[in-house]
């Protein structure tokens, strides 16, 4: 029974549980969102007023993504990069440039995605939560409502004397006592989703971060550049060992870093 208990003074069943609510209006905002705006700025292209329109979609749906990130995060506890992963612009960065950056960028879509997505799998997770709440308190509301006289139906079986309502009870009874471990399993895999379509830290801005930490540091190996950027985006999936590796390489390519070994290790520095 404390187990019982405990588990639902868990804050993590609550937060899970929030999130799973709020699956289904979150889902329909963005759907309805991404659908009216590319509609009516596909539809109004031709006249050049779909740019704006399409423009206006876009940062709307990044808001939007970037409010789901947050919520994934601190709901969820799914890893996500801190800041969302986005270093700040050059001061002299053109507005084309930066259109030109958004609408090209991969992590752009990948948002646009996971919002389309999250509409069916918002509606899918509000189902679950309220299929576990329904089964967890049926049989306890079912007596009482025969005791007020109100007759139920489940299928082609009417309940309507105390005796049959307590069928029920030993059902309910079970999933008050699997609720909260059912509640977190489900709220594993919109973690996944949200880590792998919104936790992105994009190749371009690795290369940038990676610059930045090279001016601070002067010449430093991966591992230490790696820890750099741990503390700047935190851990997770979207920062790794072989990512870093990749972005010094590239660097290195385009001559703007420079490597030399140093017994066992390679170091670092801006050309």
């Amino acid at each position: 029974m404390s187990g019982v208990l405990g588990a639902y003074a868990d804050r993590r069943t609550w937060e899970v549980a929030a999130y799973l609510l709020l699956g289904l209006p979150l889902g329909v905002l963005g759907f309805v969102l991404l659908v009216t705006g590319f509609s009516l700025g596909l539809g109004l292209l031709v006249t050049l007023l779909g740019i704006p329109v399409l423009v206006v979609t876009i940062l709307l749906a990044r808001t939007l993504a970037s409010f789901e990130r947050r919520l994934a995060s601190t709901l969820l506890e799914a890893p996500m990069p801190l800041g969302g992963g986005r270093i700040p612009d050059e001061p002299d960065r053109g507005l084309w440039r930066r259109l030109r950056a958004m609408f090209g960028g991969a992590r752009t879509w990948w948002e646009v995605g996971f919002l389309l997505l999250r509409f069916p799998l918002g509606l899918l997770d509000f189902l679950v939560l309220v299929s576990i709440a329904t089964l967890a308190l049926c049989g306890f509301v079912q007596p009482i409502l025969v005791a007020v006289g109100v007759d139920d139906q489940i299928g082609g079986w009417t309940i309507d004397t105390f005796g049959e309502s307590l069928v029920l009870v030993p059902v309910s009874m079970v999933f008050l006592a699997v609720g909260p471990w059912l509640i977190r399993r489900c709220g594993r895999v919109p973690a996944w989703v949200a880590t792998t379509m919104l936790g992105r830290l994009e190749q371009r801005e690795l290369k940038r971060a990676v610059v930045h930490t090279l001016e601070s540091t002067g010449e430093a190996d991966g591992f230490l550049i790696l820890d750099e950027l741990e503390l700047q985006f935190g851990r997770g999936p979207f920062l790794t060992a072989t990512r870093v590796q990749a972005a010094l390489l590239a660097l290195e390519s385009t001559e703007q870093v420079v490597g030399r070994r140093d017994a066992s290790r390679t170091l670092y520095a801006l050309a």
